[in-house]
């Protein structure tokens, strides 16, 4: 059966027939990021390919719920293109080469729909996230918009999360410079959120893009902004956390960002502010401190090119050759191995596997996040196996 009409309007270069298949498996409400990992994780542990078709047929195969009707998908489709979206692929052209690097092993977004002038996320240029508290101090704003504003006058593209606070200044900055910025949101494109904004969310999608993983009308949900905060890491080729407290989604977009091997900046800040304490904490663990605002430009020139294909280019297949340790980068395997039911603190891992103690912690993070690990007040253990099998996972 050939594509709808609407499938070929909404793709960004993906085949017409996967963009109607996404949006079918979107449209149902069991088809979230945490199912989509965990079809995707037991394929790596088969062995099995991880492209697009395959784990769709797998997320179709799983008997979690009804599949939407032909005439849900199509509502979809039509808000969609009512918005000028596009809907992204994995390993078809258009999708963004930086989160391509990610996919499977780090759990890139299998699908992305994305509001631009051009359909796509702007490439062929350096990116670079800043990232921050919602409750920034004046000096916290002022140093994201002028640091946004350096970057983007230079074409770097500067990537943020849309939320009130040091995201929407690092957008704003770049908005200055009249250059590109992507913003990342944790709800459907139609959504109102942060309420009233949407006239920034309109100019930034007019500057470079705004970008989900969720059907239109999902609504902000804190688990949501946790998910969106990988496509945050990954679209960029340097994270530089600005300000944020000790548990914060700019922490965790730091550390994910480490777990994929990119470079990680944190501006320095006062001890006794608690909006410094997430930097300082990366500092601790090795991060490079961002000490004046035009050493950013001088990291990017350091910065080794992005392995991957132009994004208009088709992706290689990644899921041909297995990877070992359920799919894992090099340091969070060697971590995991290391893990055991004896809780086992950052420093010491970092000491038995001799890697730096900030990408131990990156690791850490991916591997908690992908349920093989569990913090404790004394340290880390690993999580039992579930002794999944090759059949999809669909709990």
């Amino acid at each position: 059966m050939s594509p709808p009409e609407w499938a070929a309007a909404l793709s960004s270069g993906a085949d017409p027939a996967l963009v109607a298949w996404v949006v079918r498996l979107a449209a149902a409400d069991w088809a979230h990021p945490d199912r989509i990992r965990r079809v995707v994780a037991a394929r790596l542990d088969a062995g099995q390919p991880t492209d697009a078709g395959a784990v769709l047929e797998d997320l179709e195969g799983c008997g979690a719920g009804p599949l939407p009707p032909p005439a849900a998908a199509g509502r979809l489709a039509a808000g969609l293109v009512r918005l000028g979206a596009r809907v992204s692929v994995v390993g078809q052209p258009g999708y963004p080469h930086r989160l391509a690097a990610a996919w499977p092993e780090l759990g890139a977004p299998l699908w992305l729909f994305v509001r631009s002038a051009t359909g796509r996320l702007p490439s062929g240029t350096a990116a670079v996230a800043v990232v921050g508290t919602r409750q920034p101090t004046l000096e916290g704003l002022e140093t994201a918009r002028a640091l946004a504003r350096i970057l983007a006058a230079r074409g770097v593209v500067v990537v943020s999360g849309m939320a009130r606070g040091i995201d929407q200044a690092a957008h704003a900055g770049a908005l200055d410079a009249d250059g590109p910025t992507v913003g990342v949101l944790g709800t459907g494109l139609d959504v109102d959120y942060p309420h009233r904004d949407g006239p920034l969310r309109d100019a930034v999608a007019a500057a470079g893009g705004l970008v989900t993983e969720y059907r239109l009308g999902t609504p902000p949900r804190a688990p949501n902004f946790l998910w969106r905060n990988r496509i945050i890491a990954g679209l960029a080729d340097a994270t530089v956390v600005v300000e944020g407290r000790a548990r914060s989604g700019a922490l965790q977009t730091a550390r994910l960002a480490a777990a994929q091997g990119r470079e990680v900046l944190a501006v320095p800040g006062s001890l006794h502010q608690p909006a410094s304490r997430a930097p300082l904490d990366l500092i601790r663990d090795g991060a490079r401190p961002l000490t004046h605002l035009d050493e950013i430009l001088e990291v990017l020139d350091g910065l080794p090119v992005m392995p991957g294909e132009p994004d208009d280019a088709p992706v290689a297949d990644h899921g041909l050759a297995p990877v070992a340790d359920h799919g894992l980068a090099p340091v969070a395997a060697d971590v995991l191995r290391l893990l055991g039911a004896v809780p086992a603190t950052p420093d010491r891992l970092a000491a038995a596997s001799g890697h730096p103690i900030g990408a131990v912690l990156g690791a850490v993070a991916d591997l908690t996040v992908r349920g093989l690990a569990a913090a404790t007040p004394r340290g880390f253990v690993a999580v039992p196996s579930n002794g999944r099998s090759g059949q999809p996972p669909c709990l």
